[in-house]
């Protein structure tokens, strides 16, 4: 008698080990963003020298980051305008392939040219970078932004021509460029086979 219930002991014993051990690789899997975005915000944040003080740790979704909205793993949403950020718009965003909005205004501070791969973002419907301090060409690749509903780019610093690729842009509700030192004109649809934006 003694030797069977020594037995289930040890079963009960085992069974309670192994649930625990489940519960804490469920926690564990819940609690932490997916690899490639928490890289990606590290990025980010490595390129500034002015960021918001919430943004601590390895795991934006597990805690508190202002500004960045997830659905359960995955970075949705970054809105941080008018925080006063500092620095460059690191290449690795392009990873975060379920962001949707991504809102800087009001960073005057926030410089560089856009990175040629923000193309990726391909369920990307809100880009904001109004009243910022970014430079260069404006990608060619914004035409890849095929979800984009609104783009605003104004009073920044870019230069060169209008991309023809906005055209592409057929979601397109607010588009304004104005405040920059960019020319040409805004490809608006003929009705032919050429891209253009519906007006």
């Amino acid at each position: 008698f003694f030797s069977v219930g020594l037995k289930m002991s040890s079963r009960i014993g085992v069974v309670y080990i192994h649930l625990v051990l489940l519960l804490f690789q469920i926690c564990y899997v819940s609690a932490f963003t997916n690899v490639l975005d928490a890289s990606a915000l590290q990025a980010l944040k490595s390129e500034w020298t002015r960021f918001p003080e919430s943004w601590k740790g390895s795991d934006p979704c597990g805690t508190i980051w202002v500004g960045v909205t997830c659905s359960n793993d995955r970075v949705i949403s970054i809105s941080l305008a008018n925080l006063n950020l500092e620095g460059k718009l690191s290449a690795d965003i392009s990873t975060l392939s379920e962001l949707q909005t991504l809102d800087l205004t009001s960073n005057s501070n926030l410089s560089g040219p856009l990175p040629p791969n923000i193309g990726n973002l391909k369920k990307l419907t809100t880009l904001n970078l109004m009243g910022c301090g970014f430079s260069g060409l404006i990608p060619d690749s914004i035409g890849s932004l095929e979800q984009l509903r609104t783009l605003s780019l104004n009073s920044n610093k870019f230069a060169g021509t209008i991309p023809a690729s906005i055209g592409r842009l057929s979601k397109l509700y607010w588009l304004d460029i104005a405040d920059n030192q960019i020319e040409g004109t805004i490809p608006v649809s003929n009705g032919t086979s050429s891209p253009g934006l519906d007006m």
